[in-house]
């Protein structure tokens, strides 16, 4: 295949709105910056010129151009050169441009020449009709897309539209049985349509409801079983795919609606309606697309490629190892406006879903933060309350102490909590006690414990500190006197500073409820604060999610609204994805030279996806029902919950160049034309996903170990009585009830009940990482 892609738009008989969709899909790749040639070659019933106002008028139309060259004496030069025979669609701000080449002026001199017309004409030179205008239009005008608007039935203009001409069909028909029968024999009679890209649209259907759409599929089933029955099964291996796979997934058909606007509109295009196209433009656009990647790369020599996969380097963000650059590395994602909301003070996630990169980029990336949020933190200020960015804090065994010396005087863990603030204010030099006067007698207790303590290391005597600050009558009374003084210096500073919370799902014990009461002692102080209108003071908790919905405690619905649940998008996904690639300046050289993306962060789908398509292809196998690779890499790197992980997502790209590299020295394997990352690789890729995200889900439920031991050699689609019998063996003790172990393994995303399998079903982000048995292709 080669630019420019020539798509016959063809029907088995009229009025099923196909001419009205080429030209509403002509507007749109226009307006997507392609360069657009329509052609009418619906002879008998010519409409495409009247849809639009050319400009030029064009002089003579398609059929005087074929008429001249069939019957031109030999030596004699053409009058109608192909210059006359097209005009211009003035399309305000497209990027692109549309030209519409007409079958010419209606007449009885028009109806003659169709008369005597054969599209099968072999010119004196061996050139057919259509070659030479192919050839003619290309030198002239060099489009990007030839969409051609054939002729209804089975005659030879709608075959040469579809054999001679096309790339690429899209096949419009009514969904009753005499349209399926015509586009079945068309089918059958055109024995090289195989080489054919062909699409169904049904149109116009006039019932979308479940009864009208279940006639609709139940035709294009029919029809899909004779091409199935038809196609070679070769052309799955080509390109350096493996041979092995089986034919991939089965696209959904294309439907378009009756539309009284578009049936009763005067000209085209209804802009209001030019969704229901997009579909449409989207497979023709695809194509192209992979054309343009092939060009490039089939122009990149074969060290060259091998330097490109080389150079890539897909490092899992873990935002807590301080060799990483967070900087480069961070993706904002579409959650990242609502965090800088002043009134979010929890941020709940999955363990891998980006809540310490957050934490970490407020703290150590300042100024990135504060250029991502676009003016929203400039007169905001960030202090750890506890978590990792320390050097030095409690560990669990203090944390153990601190709740035992609380329990035994009388102390509450929302007192420890604004203590341990305030001494975190002392260490960052952030607190300014008055020093005059009765307020300065006031505050010498509290003064006299700080300063006996390191700025810098944690000590035993800062756990003592906190211990007195805690339990001691005198100085709680004082404390909340402290971040009132703390609020009116911010506020009189125009400042709000952000207490930033993170690791308390590491850093304390679970058993005997230490966790519980903590947590909740911490939710208790935000809710004081609220209380005394300390708008100058923000919180923000990191926590995960199970830990979330397992805490109780009284008013905890007023932290509704004020919660984010962290979570990672399609288009996040794309993002990160090509910032991850992008590292590597040899793949950015790549890019830039037909895909260049400005700002990955404002880049919609559409450029984030052909920037990707160097990296991983457009479509998972060589056919043009196959699934995109973004929506497979997405879905297959989700749990049960439809939840996705970025490291997951490194952890594929990572493991699929490692297998792609192994084909280096493979010499009788090809290699893709289109892709750096062949589908094989991608699949080996997500066996290491699933093993890393499988590790994290150990590291986050270590108490479950023995269970995710049981779950190898075991079917991802087990009954319940399968399942039951591994709970029996590995997770009885910590959950009796087997009815509530399996709503906890639904809660965390590791399997869901499946009601029409009536199985149990364990997504593939776990399959392969508790080597489960899967069925079935990846």
């Amino acid at each position: 295949p080669r630019i420019p892609r020539t798509v016959t738009f063809y029907s088995f008989k009229g009025g099923v709105g196909r001419t009205t969709a080429l030209t509403h899909v002509a507007w749109i790749l226009a307006m997507r910056g392609r360069k657009v040639v329509a052609v009418d070659l619906d002879l008998e019933a010519p409409g495409l010129s009247t849809a639009f106002s050319l400009n030029p008028l064009p002089e003579f139309g398609i059929v005087d151009y074929f008429y001249e060259r069939s019957y031109l004496p030999e030596g004699l030069k053409p009058n109608i050169l192909i210059t006359k025979i097209f005009g211009e669609v003035t399309i305000p701000d497209a990027t692109g441009r549309l030209f519409i080449v007409p079958a010419g002026s209606l007449s009885l001199d028009y109806i003659s020449k169709v008369d005597d017309l054969r599209a099968t004409t072999i010119l004196d030179h061996g050139e057919t009709l259509w070659s030479i205008f192919s050839r003619e239009i290309q030198e002239q005008l060099k489009p990007d897309i030839i969409l051609v608007d054939s002729r209804t039935g089975i005659n030879e203009w709608g075959a040469l539209s579809l054999l001679q001409a096309a790339d690429e069909a899209i096949i419009f028909l009514f969904p009753n049985e005499q349209n399926r029968q015509g586009i079945d024999l068309l089918l059958k009679s055109l024995n090289s349509f195989g080489k054919l890209s062909i699409n169904f649209v049904f149109s116009p259907v006039p019932d979308l409801s479940d009864t009208g759409m279940a006639k609709v599929t139940k035709l294009w089933r029919l029809l899909r079983e004779v091409i199935e029955g038809e196609i070679d099964q070769d052309e799955l291996s080509e390109n350096g795919d493996d041979s092995d796979e089986s034919q991939s997934e089965i696209a959904e058909p294309l439907v378009i609606p009756y539309l009284q606007p578009i049936a009763l509109a005067d000209h085209y295009p209804v802009t209001g309606l030019l969704d229901y196209y997009n579909r449409i433009a989207n497979l023709i656009d695809e194509e192209t697309n992979q054309i343009r990647s092939q060009e490039i790369l089939t122009g990149t020599d074969t060290e060259q490629r091998w330097k490109i996969i080389e150079s890539l380097q897909f490092q899992a963000l873990n935002a807590a190892d301080p060799k990483q650059d967070l900087n480069l590395l961070f993706q904002k994602t579409a959650n990242f406006d609502k965090f800088l909301d002043e009134t979010t003070c929890l941020i709940r996630g999955r363990k891998g879903t980006g809540k310490t990169a957050l934490y970490l980029l407020l703290l150590k990336h300042e100024s990135k933060a504060k250029q991502l949020a676009r003016g929203r933190l400039d007169s905001v200020t960030f202090l750890s309350g506890h978590g990792g960015f320390q050097n030095s804090r409690p560990t669990r065994n203090e944390f153990q102490i601190i709740n035992d010396n609380l329990t035994g005087n009388n102390g509450t863990w929302e007192a420890f909590w604004r203590a341990y603030l305030i001494l975190r204010l002392f260490q960052e030099n952030s607190l300014k006690l008055p020093d005059k006067g009765g307020q300065k007698t006031k505050f010498e207790g509290l003064r006299e414990i700080l300063k006996g303590l390191s700025r810098e290391n944690w000590q035993s005597e800062h756990t003592r500190a906190l211990i007195q600050l805690s339990t001691d009558l005198n100085l709680r009374l004082v404390l909340p006197d402290v971040l009132d003084i703390l609020n009116k210096q911010q506020f009189d500073q125009n400042q709000t500073l952000w207490l930033l919370y993170d690791d308390l799902d590491e850093d304390f014990p679970e058993r005997n409820g230490v966790r519980q009461q903590a947590l909740t002692g911490l939710f208790q102080l935000i809710q004081a604060c609220d209380a005394r209108r300390l708008t100058s003071i923000r919180f923000k908790i990191f926590l995960r999610e199970d830990i979330w919905n397992r805490l109780n405690f009284d008013n905890k619905s007023l932290l509704n609204g004020r919660d984010l649940f962290l979570q990672w998008t399609r288009i996040d996904f794309l993002r990160l994805a090509l910032r991850q690639a992008m590292q590597s300046r040899d793949f950015k050289e790549l890019v830039d030279r037909s895909a260049s993306v400005e700002n990955i962060d404002n880049a919609n789908e559409e450029t984030l996806n052909r920037a990707l398509d160097f990296l991983w292809g457009i479509r998972r196998r060589y056919s043009d029902k196959s699934k995109y690779v973004d929506q497979w890499v997405y879905e297959r790197l989700s749990d049960s919950k439809y939840l996705a992980f970025p490291r997951s997502l490194s952890a594929l790209l990572q493991g699929a160049k490692e297998h792609e590299l192994t084909y280096k020295e493979q010499t009788s394997v090809k290699y893709p034309t289109d892709r750096l990352l062949r589908g094989t690789s991608l699949e080996i890729g997500l066996e290491k996903a699933s093993e890393e995200r499988c590790d994290a889900i150990k590291q986050e439920y270590p108490e479950l170990c023995q269970f995710f031991e049981a779950l190898e050699g075991v079917q991802s689609l087990p009954s319940r009585e399968q399942l039951e019998q591994v709970w029996q063996k590995s997770a009885q003790e910590i959950y009796p009830d087997f009815d509530e172990f399996a709503n906890f393994l639904s809660e965390i995303g590791l399997a869901k009940w499946r009601e029409k399998e009536q199985r149990y079903g364990f997504p593939d982000i776990y399959v392969y990482g508790f080597k489960m048995i899967r069925t079935g292709t990846k």
